[in-house]
Parts: structure tokens; C-alpha cells; sequence
């Protein structure tokens, strides 16, 4: 079984973490570093800020932090509700933070399952409504942009969430 990359659980970091060594603080002690002596691997520990109420969500991720499409695939295809939860803050954190597109990337990967159960939809349900695939808001920096680039940013948020809301459509029935 593969290990996994992300937790979202405050109850199982700790206990992850319990036996782990810290390597390092840094962000006046919001963010960690730490070295699982069993496997040699580094875990960062930080508070996700797309869920900025409450002070954020506290997130163990392994590194090196995975790509983009390994976020989204964990965002869709981790058996372990709360690591889907940190991968959707993550993309959204990305996003904020890095400037790292991933929403059309997600809302395609989105179409193309095939829920047969109604957990499988309500995950991907919860996904859209999570990551904001629905809204056409314009998240993207405005200063310094031409009207054309404002304007080319905008017509991308609508047609995904133009894609997200054909989806919602889909799995709601």
C-alpha cells in the first residue's frame, strides 16, 4: 500500500507526529519540518489558508510536495475523506499563494468519472463546492493586467464553472 502524502486529521498528525523528529520552524512556528525516522521522510506541518477561519487547517504533507495533477488526483481518489479535504486546500492554497492554475484541470478530471455509488457523487459534489468550481468570480490579480488579460481571466472562470455546474447537474440526479 502506498503511503499517503497529505493528512487533514489534527488527531492523526499528532500521532504521526509523535514519532517523528522536528527538523526545523519556521512562519513563527505555523509551519514545520519533520523527519520520520522509519522511512527517512521529511513532513512539512503547516496551516492551509484557503480555510483562513479558525486560524486554518492544520495539514501534514510529505515531501516533496506533489504536483498539481497529483493533488487533484488525491482530491478524487483518496480513500481517506480528510486527505481529500487538505489536497482541495492545497490546489486552493497553490492557486492563492503560487499563482498555480488548477481548476480546469480538476473539473475535467471531474467529468470524466463514473460514480456508481452515492458516496462516489457526494465526494465529487463536496469537490466543486469545496474547491469554488461553481463560482465565476475572477480569482486572479487585476493590477497591472490590460483590460484584455481582466477580461480573458473572467471568460476562463466562467467556462469551468460553466463545466462544474453541467456536473452538478449530472450528479444531483
Amino acid at each position: 500500500m502506498e503511503e499517503r502524502r497529505l493528512y487533514g486529521d489534527a488527531g492523526l498528525i499528532e500521532q504521526k507526529l509523535a514519532n517523528m523528529q522536528l527538523m526545523e520552524t519556521a512562519a513563527g512556528g505555523y509551519a514545520a519540518v519533520y523527519k520520520d525516522p522509519a522511512t527517512g521522510a521529511f513532513w512539512l506541518k503547516y496551516y492551509a489558508t484557503a480555510a483562513r477561519e479558525g486560524g486554518g487547517y492544520l495539514t501534514l504533507l510529505r515531501l516533496p510536495a506533489p504536483t498539481t495533477e497529483e493533488v487533484v488526483q488525491l482530491a478524487i481518489g483518496s480513500p481517506f475523506v480528510d486527505e481529500a479535504v487538505a489536497a482541495v486546500l492545497r490546489l486552493l492554497d497553490e492557486e492563492a499563494i503560487e499563482k498555480k492554475d488548477f481548476r480546469l484541470q480538476l473539473v475535467e478530471k471531474l467529468g470524466q468519472q463514473q460514480p456508481d455509488s452515492r458516496e462516489q457523487r457526494q465526494r465529487l459534489l463536496q469537490i466543486i463546492k469545496l474547491a469554488g468550481l461553481d463560482d465565476p468570480t475572477n480569482r486572479r490579480e487585476v493590477l497591472h493586467k490590460s483590460n484584455a488579460q481582466i477580461e480573458q481571466d473572467a471568460v476562463y472562470f466562467k467556462a469551468v464553472a460553466a463545466k462544474a455546474n453541467v456536473l452538478l447537474e449530472k450528479l444531483q440526479h
